[in-house]
């Protein structure tokens, strides 16, 4: 019974991660089209502006966890630790999308 209920939570958490992922994508597609509008119009609004700054704050974050996890060895065990114990003292280190709350897997149901 407690291999299930590890196995659900390691499907939860894999599903939330691809659809933060899938969030950061979209909202870095936007910025791209915000970017291309402001070259070739000379201005945006100010939702566009604030968009943009976000998705540019979001990518440095995004930046700061992937390096040191590919280049620190053992930063696999030390960049989640490093998150939680961030986050306890209110610094977010993970782009906007990871924030947001956990969507509802369809067909399952919390035990």
């Amino acid at each position: 019974m407690e291999k299930m209920h590890i196995i659900a939570t390691i499907e939860e958490s894999a599903h939330h991660f691809l659809y933060c992922i899938k969030t950061e994508y979209v909202s870095t597609r936007e910025a791209g089209q915000i970017m291309e509008k402001y070259i070739k119009e000379g201005k945006i609004t100010p939702d566009e502006e604030h968009i943009l700054k976000t998705q540019f704050v979001d990518t440095l974050k995004l930046a700061g966890v992937v390096v040191p996890f590919v280049l620190i060895p053992g930063a696999s065990i030390l960049m989640p630790i490093l998150i939680k114990v961030a986050a306890r003292h209110n610094i977010e280190l993970l782009p906007s999308a990871f924030n947001q709350p956990k969507p509802e897997i369809s067909g399952t149901q919390p035990s």
